[in-house]
């Protein structure tokens, strides 16, 4: 993993009109464990986030609609990664630790 990476945050609306909230925190070892957290906002900014010596990935969070749970998705391995769009990510894709029944998509 590398020792930093800039995150580029959207400044995108909601399905409420507002500007979405999103979420950045550290993921742990080989399974869904969450470290620490790196950026809670509303978007429309850049920024670059030291990684802890333990992280081994990352969970970008957003809220289209405040009223229902998050989306979220994984960034497993950041090898060579020095730059991220937050709203490049994948959401609408089954994330490899979903708690969701597989039946369900």
């Amino acid at each position: 993993m590398p020792a930093a990476i800039t995150i580029h945050w959207p400044d995108e609306l909601n399905e409420h009109g507002r500007r979405m909230l999103w979420f950045g925190s550290w993921l742990i070892g080989e399974g869904d464990n969450e470290g620490g957290w790196f950026y809670s906002g509303r978007g429309g900014e850049r920024a670059r986030y030291e990684a802890p010596a333990a992280a081994t990935g990352l969970r970008i969070r957003r809220w289209p609609n405040e009223g229902f749970e998050p989306e979220y998705a994984d960034v497993l391995s950041l090898d060579g990664v020095a730059e991220l769009a937050a709203d490049a990510l994948a959401f609408d894709r089954r994330q490899l630790h979903s708690h969701l029944d597989p039946g369900y998509e």
